[in-house]
C-alpha cells in the first residue's frame, strides 16, 4: 500500500510544522588544487537532535556522531558528505544522509554530524 499524494504532502508537511532550529549549510563540491570547495551558504530549518551516536560514515567506518539533524525531503541534496554545516557557530561536517520513509514514500531526511 501506498501513500497518495494527498498523504504524502500531509505527512511533510507535519514533519515540517515541528521543525523550529535553523543551520547554514554550505555543500561539499569536491576538491581543489588548495583544498575543498563548497557551494555557496543556504539556511535549511530543521531540527537539532544533540545526542552523540556510533554511526558509519560514507566509507563505512564507524566513527562518533555529535549532531543529528531531521531536515525536509526537499533538502536533501544540499547535505551531501563532507559538507559544512554551522549550528550555534559550531562549524560541523556531514558523516551521513539516511532518508525516512513511511509507506515508501520519503517523508525526512536524518543527517549526522561530526
Amino acid at each position: 500500500m501506498s501513500l497518495t499524494a494527498s498523504q504524502v504532502t500531509q505527512a511533510r508537511a507535519a514533519v515540517g510544522m515541528s521543525m523550529g532550529d535553523t543551520v547554514t549549510v554550505e555543500t561539499y563540491s569536491g576538491e581543489s588544487a588548495y583544498g575543498p570547495i563548497y557551494g555557496t551558504s543556504a539556511t535549511v530549518v530543521c531540527n537539532v537532535d544533540s545526542t552523540r551516536r556510533l554511526v558509519r560514515n560514507s566509507a563505512g567506518e564507524e566513527v562518533v556522531s555529535e549532531v543529528t539533524l531531521q531536515v525536509a525531503a526537499t533538502d536533501e541534496a544540499k547535505f551531501t558528505p563532507e559538507t559544512r554545516v554551522t549550528i550555534s557557530g559550531r562549524v560541523s561536517t556531514v558523516l551521513g544522509v539516511n532518508p525516512k520513509t513511511y509507506k515508501g514514500q520519503v517523508v525526512y531526511v536524518a543527517v549526522t554530524l561530526s
